[in-house]
Parts: C-alpha cells; structure tokens; sequence
C-alpha cells in the first residue's frame, strides 16, 4: 500500500511561523482570523501536499498561530530552541501554563534543538547563550520552511533572533546575509521571485503606534533576494510552482511506480543514521522510483518513434522502387497518424519532463543525504544552486527547490565524525566514482559498434554505387523474387542510409553524446575526491571535500538536465 500522509515523514509543506510575543489582547480575535485564513489560502493550493506548522512555541505569536493551527486539525511540530527545562525561563504566569499544556499535547510533535556548544542546563545563564539557541532556531526555519508566516508589526530592529531578524534572514534566503531591502512592487515582480513571506500586521504592546490588525499581505523577495515587495495577491509564479509540488506529491503518496526495485544509500546496521538521514533516504528511494518509471515510458516512447520512422521509410521506398501497391501508401499513411497520436499523447503525458525533474530530485536527495551524515552541509545551499543554473525555472521544474527542502542539513554532529565520513567515502564517492567508470565504458563500448555500423553502411554504399556505374547491365539481367538486381541494389542503397539516419535521430533523441559528456565529468570528480579525502589531513578539510564534491556533482545534474530540457523544447522565443 501507498504511504499514508501522515506517516510522510520529511515530505511536507512546512509553514515555519516567528512573531512577537507581546500581543495586544484585544487584538487577538481579530489576529486568530487572520491566522485561520491565511492558512486556510496556503492549504487551499494543494490537494495531496500535507501542511505542517513549525513553531517554537513561544509566548504570544507562536502560541497563537499553535491554537488555530489545531482547531484547523493541521500537523504541528514544537521546535523547542533549547531543552524544555531551559526554555521555560522564557514564560511566567498564564503563558507557562499554556507552554506546558501544549508540549504535553499528543496533536503536537515536540523537538528540543541541541545545546550550542553542549553547556548543561545547570550552567545556561548567560544570555549570548540564548541568542545562540535562538540563532539555531532561526537557521532552521530559514532553511526547512517552505513559507514563513510572521505576526509582524513591519519594523525592522536589531535584536538578535527577533521576529525581524528571522523575517529578513527568510527573505535573504540565507542566514548571515545582509538584510534586503524594501521597494516598491513592480510589474516584473510577480515573475522575478525569490522566497515568501506571509506577513500578518501584528501591533505590539510596546509599540508608539496605534495600528489596529488589518488582515495580511505577502512579502516577495526577488531572484537575488537582495530586495523584497509587498503584494496583496500571491504571484503567478507560486501557484504554478506549487500545482506542480502538488502534482509531485499525488504521485509521491500512491501506489505508482511501487513496483520499481529499490536500493537503500546506505545498509540499515550503520551506526550513523537517524530519524532524518531516513527519512531523506526514504524521500530518495521514492523519487527514484518514479524517475525511473517516466524515464521507461519516455524512452519507450522514443523507440516507439524510430520503429515508425524506420517503417515508414521501408514502406515509401518498397512503393517507390519495388511495387506500386495502394497497400503500402495505406500503411504509410496509417503508421503516419500512429506517430502523431504518439506524439500527441507524449505532449499531454510528457514523461521526459516528468523523468528530467524526478531524477534531478532524486541526485539532490541523494547529495544532500551524504552531506548529512559527513556534516558538511551547514555552508552548503541548494536553492542557490538551483538559482545559479536557472534549472528551477524550467516548466516542470519549478518545484524542486520546494520538495528539496526536506532534506536540508540543519545540525552539525560531532560524535563518530571519522566512521561517518568513511560511510561517505565507501557508500557515495568510491560507489559513484566506480558506477561512472562502468557506465563510460559500456557507453564507449555501444559507440565504437555504431561506429563500425557505419563505416560499413558507408562502404557498401560505395560499393553499390560503383556497382551501378560498372556493372548495370548485368544486375538487370539478375532477377531475384521476380525483381531485376539493379531495382534491390537501388532499393537497399536507399534503405540502409534511411535506417542509420534514424539510428542517429534515436541517439540524439536519447541525447547519448550529453550522457557520455555528464557520466566522464562525474567519473573525474568522484574520483578525484576519492584521492582528496585519502590526503586531507583533518575532518574539517574532509568535510570541505565532500562540500566541494557536492557542489560540483549537483551541477553537473542540472547543467545536463537543462541540456537535455532544450533539446526537446522549443526555446521561449519560438514557442
């Protein structure tokens, strides 16, 4: 059976929610409207994505948007930003109280964030170590959440961890960046997105200001996320990337493709992984389940099309220089619109898009898998990859930095660094680089056949062609299945080219040449890696080995994904 929803594990949609904690109390039924229907506009965009709240519960905000969120029956997580013990100074009075009821809450799945540095709770007084713990929390909301909801009152201060710090760190796309800027909704603001922010006007008590709650509108940063707009409607571009995480997550969630085989990372007994490693892997097995699906009806498809062609060229050449049959014009004709339908029915299925998008979320689970157990991901972004190689941008492709975020390294892991990497070596890079150096040269194998194919076709159609000039008369005088000889020569001399031209179409429809170009980049660098890991001298310079190899693998993946994107579309101009 299919998985169910709420056993997904890391795939959701994650609403990540910051806020002040000093809400105005007359104010807060006008906010628990806001709450329910912001999240009621977010839930109203996907029928198979499940929604999950991730907040850490905090006085005020948090706590708020916790109450609606299970009224509205929606998952929540608690992401404590220290141990309960620890956290609980925070609260006093009314608000400790409800602090308490909510963790006991068996709705709510609660998780304690790790003490920076490892200090007991005896000992955690000094508030730069709270900053800590709250800079954690905001590292994970930045990078885990799809969308960020935040009861903010618009005012941008310098406290460390506050609800605006957390606010500009989510519209920079990355924690440490400077802050973007705000400017005016522009025209090409609803196609130059970045990330978003659904921003609810939350008045404070502290605040001069006298401004009551007024509903909420969507902070939208651009593509460089160096500047952010404020939108009364959500843009384009997220509902389209969105219907297609939906479409993702019907597949993800059914019974398709369960039938493929499956073949784990890494094996079960190792000592390194835990609940998110699995879950990532899980996230990966399945992505390869149904690339692998999409990649069998596309290529099946492809076939499918060279046997038309090669069938249609036997048939116009046999009416031409054989027989002049209404029979085979029928046959050409009916093989005609069989091709059409075959291509009609690829552009409404369009299984090579579907193949492109899957396996490129599969090789990005997969490196961000490994990043996990070496941890070696902390500095490493895949929405800025996506972003440099515009891979996202491809129709069919949009969603991929959405369902990428479940696999996000969040936690360095200090114990059992030197086993954990050589996971990373025997299970990845050696397997990999081994991998590609098999399939470059079963690939050089196929060449140097098709190349000896061809020489061939080439010589023998030199030798027909002297044939006809030197010897015509006597291949007329030569009958074979009541036709003369020059009539076969000239009949294989046209078949023969016919059928290796469409050999060739099929090849490049299968984009050989790109294949063997990505299979010999990432032979080298997996490779070289292999060597580099064995030299590095301490864990820190083979993390950045693992680092750098990520990088270099996932765009190797995309730059082939675009390639192989254009070859069958046409570029925006000409569409």
């Amino acid at each position: 059976m299919a998985e169910s929803k709420q056993n997904a594990g890391a795939f959701e949609f994650v609403v990540g929610v910051t806020g002040h904690r000093d809400l105005i109390l007359e104010h807060i039924p006008a906010l628990k409207k806001s709450i329910r229907d912001a999240l009621d506009g977010l839930a109203g965009h996907f029928d198979s994505m499940p929604l999950r709240i991730i907040t850490g519960l905090a006085e005020g905000a948090d706590t708020l948007v916790t109450e609606v969120a299970l009224e509205m029956g929606i998952e929540v997580t608690a992401l404590l930003p220290m141990p309960e013990e620890v956290y609980e100074a925070d609260f006093e009075g009314d608000a400790l109280s409800r602090f308490r009821n909510l963790v006991k809450d068996p709705r709510i799945n609660t998780i304690e964030l790790p003490l920076v540095g490892g200090p007991s709770a005896a000992d955690f007084d000094d508030q730069s170590n709270r900053d800590d713990q709250y800079d954690l929390l905001k590292d994970y909301l930045v990078r885990r959440s799809n969308v960020l909801l935040a009861l903010w009152d618009g005012e941008v201060s310098e406290l460390r961890g506050g609800t605006s710090d957390v606010v500009m760190s989510y519209l920079c796309g990355e924690v440490g960046l400077p802050a973007p800027c705000k400017i005016p909704a522009g025209s090409d603001a609803a196609q130059d997105c970045g990330e978003f922010v659904v921003c609810i006007q939350t008045p404070r008590q502290s605040s001069t200001k006298t401004v009551k709650p007024s509903g909420y509108a969507f902070l939208v940063s651009n593509s460089t996320c160096v500047a952010y707009s404020q939108m009364d409607q959500v843009p384009e571009y997220y509902t389209h990337r969105w219907s297609g995480l939906d479409a993702y997550a019907s597949e993800r969630f059914s019974d398709a493709s369960l039938a493929h085989p499956t073949y784990p990372l890494v094996g079960s007994e190792e000592s390194c992984l835990d609940e998110h490693t699995y879950a990532v892997e899980r996230e990966f097995l399945r992505a390869d389940q149904l690339a692998m699906s999409s990649q069998k009806l596309s290529d099946a498809l492809f076939k499918c099309f060279g046997v038309i062609a090669a069938a249609m060229g036997l048939f116009f050449l046999v009416y031409a220089k054989l027989a002049a049959l209404k029979l085979f014009l029928v046959i050409y004709i009916v093989l005609f619109f069989a091709g059409y339908i075959a291509f009609r029915v690829s552009a409404k299925k369009r299984w090579l898009a579907r193949h492109l998008a899957c396996r490129a979320l599969a090789e990005t689970l997969r490196v961000q898998f490994f990043l996990l157990i070496s941890s070696a991901g902390q500095k490493f972004s895949v929405r800025r990859m996506l972003r440099l190689t515009s891979v996202d941008r491809f129709d069919g492709f949009e969603w991929l930095q959405d369902a990428a975020r479940c696999a996000e390294p969040l936690f360095h892991k200090d114990d059992n660094e030197i086993e954990r990497l050589e996971v990373v070596r025997n299970k990845w890079i050696d397997d990999q680089a081994q991998y590609f150096t098999k399939k470059l040269a079963q690939m050089h194998t196929q060449h140097a056949r098709l190349e000896v194919v061809k020489s061939l076709l080439l010589a023998g159609s030199i030798l027909g062609a002297l044939s006809l000039i030197f010897f015509k008369k006597s291949l007329l005088h030569m009958e074979m299945a009541g036709y003369d000889g020059k009539a076969l020569l000239v009949f294989a001399m046209g078949l023969l080219p016919l059928w290796l031209a469409v050999w060739e179409l099929y090849q490049g429809k299968m984009a050989t040449r790109e294949l063997i170009w990505q299979y010999s980049n990432q032979r080298r660098y997996f490779v070289a890696a292999s060597r580099q890991i064995t030299e590095a001298k301490d864990i820190s310079a083979k993390r950045r080995v693992v680092s750098h190899l990520a990088e270099q693998a996932l765009a190797e993946i995309y730059l082939w994904s675009a390639h192989r994107y254009h070859r069958e579309h046409e570029p925006p101009a000409a569409g």
